[in-house]
Parts: C-alpha cells; structure tokens; sequence
C-alpha cells in the first residue's frame, strides 16, 4: 500500500541531495536541468536567492515528492511554479495536489516578493492543468513541442514532443502601458480579459533606424528547446533574426520561441518581419519583463501531434485551435512568397 501521510519541509543544506533521488525515481538522468542533481548546485541556486523548494518525506523518512519556485524570466519578481515531482508509489494525486497548495501559502516558501507566478503545465496528461486552474491560474498561452517526450519515465507521452499551457498567477498590479502587435490584437484581447486591468495600446510605430537588438536567451539542450526574450529592438532586427535561425538549424534546435516586450511600440513591425520568417503565435507570458511579453514560436522537423495534446479547458482548447490556424496561415503565406 502506498503511504499516505507525509510532511513537506523547505530544501536546506540537511536534505539537498534528497533532490536528485526524487527526480531520478521519474526522469532518470535525463531531467533538462541539471542542477537538481547536485546537492551543492541546488543550495547555490536556493542562497543565490533564484530557487526556494520544498521537499516531501512520508513517515519513514523517505523523501517521495518536490515542489519549487525558480527565477525563469528578465524580471526578477516573476517566479515559475513548478518541477513538482512525485515519486512512484509516493502518494499520486494526494500528495501531487498538497504540494500544489503548499506553494501558494504565504511562508512555505520564505523570501519572495512577487508580480506573479507563471508555470508551464504539461499536456500528455491533466493532473498539473486542472490543480493550476482549481488554484486561482489563469490560462495564457500555449507552447508547442516544448519539451521532449522521453525524458519522462513515469506518465510516458504517446508522443515524440510535449506541448504546455502556460499559466498564470497575478499578485501585483502592472505598470505602464502595453502595446500589441495589431496581427494578434484579438487573441491577446481574449487573454487580457481573464488578467489584472492594463493600459492596451496599439504596437503600431516604425521599426527603430538606429540602435542594436537586446536580448537574452537560454538553451534547454536536452529538451531541444531556445528561448529568447527580447527587450529592445534596434536597426538590426531583422539579421538579428536570420542568425538564430541559422543558428537554430546548425544546433538541431526543435522549438524556437521568441518572448518580445510590450514595452516596445514598434512590436507590430516587429512581429510582421517573424511571421515572414515562419513563426506563429505561442500566447503571453504576462509579467516576463516586467510589463509583458508577447510569444511566438516557431518548430523545426515533423508536424505537431495536435491530437496527443490534451487540454483541461475550453479556454486552452480555443487557445489551441488559434495557435493552429495561425501557424497554418503563415505557412501558406510562406509557400505563397
């Protein structure tokens, strides 16, 4: 019989490496972030103020889930929620959904100060979907073949790739206005509806004639995955473009996402010279930089198993059939050209 009491304690130097055993009991080695393997690469990343975790220990002593917070975007008041891991046999959905509570409490995890939390919940099944959505999150967009299908052990997908809604919980109010791209003005009007107010302006200016394209990225090798997050467009927008995608091409990459700020006024321009380049709409990630970001994404190699994403919602559904139809009309604009 599978043990059903446990208690959840915040991740210290005593029990760090309990980490690593709570994720190879699912993923094996093969987990995209290779910090949760090392117990001294976890407590760097807990003192460098960018993770706050907790683990989960049934009677014995034994650790059986993990639940954490961790820095993802240019803001640093926007957290992730996420990388809750149960350990087979360890409690399912019981102790899946506790940890989902607990990392809403104020103090189970100290030290945050937060515009919101953001998450990424999987579609090969509907456990993180529908405990987001009991939990006060609201549905933000939708990325495509993020991450890869056989990094799972536990839940195996019936698909190559996993798509993942993202998901949003608001606990500030934004500042400044959002400007957006006049291309997707409808769908992210949809989105904006379920958030906190905002001051929605139209991205309509020029592109800049002067001044060079600002930009993070982060490389999720194992997952095949590149994301950027553009803050500044300058003159060079559009060889900035060409050299991802070159580059995209020379390292394999699957899934392509650029997040661009709303800050900036010229993002319909912006998102003009994307879609000429094969990308398509992903959603919002609300709070990204602050202000918000707009997604859009772009695959490489076969076509997304659509009928393997399983979607909770009849918002996300809708999401879905958008982000489809959008990409499918920038590929006939494409072969068009």
């Amino acid at each position: 019989m599978p043990e059903t009491g446990y208690t959840i304690q915040p991740v210290d130097a005593s029990n760090a490496a309990e980490v690593a055993t709570v994720f190879r009991s699912v993923y094996g080695d093969g987990f995209p972030v290779p910090y949760v393997y090392h117990a001294a690469l976890v407590m760097e990343e807990i003192r460098a103020g960018r993770l706050a975790a907790s683990l989960a220990f049934d009677s014995k002593g034994n650790a059986i889930g993990y639940v954490s917070f961790f820095k993802c975007a240019p803001n640093p008041n926007l957290w992730e929620g996420g990388n809750l891991v149960v350990v087979p046999g360890g409690g399912k959905d019981e102790l899946g959904w506790g940890l989902m509570q607990h990392y809403l409490q104020p103090g189970n995890l100290p030290g945050l100060q937060s515009d919101g939390i953001i998450g990424e919940a999987v579609c090969h099944h509907y456990f993180t979907q529908v405990g987001a959505v009991k939990l006060g999150f609201q549905e933000c967009g939708l990325a495509l073949d993020l991450l890869d299908g056989a990094s799972f052990s536990e839940h195996r997908p019936e698909t190559e790739r996993v798509a993942c809604v993202v998901q949003l919980y608001e606990l500030s109010d934004p500042q400044g206005p959002c400007y957006l791209p006049e291309q997707y003005r409808a769908f992210l009007h949809g989105i904006y509806e379920r958030l906190r107010p905002r001051i929605l302006l139209p991205g309509t200016s020029p592109l800049p004639r002067h001044g060079e394209t600002v930009a993070t990225d982060h490389w999720f090798e194992e997952a095949g995955t590149w994301r950027f997050s553009v803050s500044v467009i300058g003159e060079d927008w559009g060889m900035f473009l060409d050299r991802i995608l070159v580059k995209s091409r020379e390292r394999k990459t699957v899934c392509l996402q650029l997040i661009v700020s709303t800050a900036l006024p010229c993002i319909s321009e912006a998102v003009a010279q994307l879609r000429q380049r094969g990308f398509f709409i992903g959603g919002l990630y609300p709070r990204w930089f602050g202000n918000d970001g707009v997604m859009l994404q772009q695959l490489f190699g076969k076509e997304p198993d659509y009928d393997g994403i399983k979607l909770y919602t009849g918002v996300a559904r809708k999401m879905l059939h958008d982000i489809r139809s959008d990409r499918e009309a920038v590929q006939r604009k494409g072969e068009q050209e």
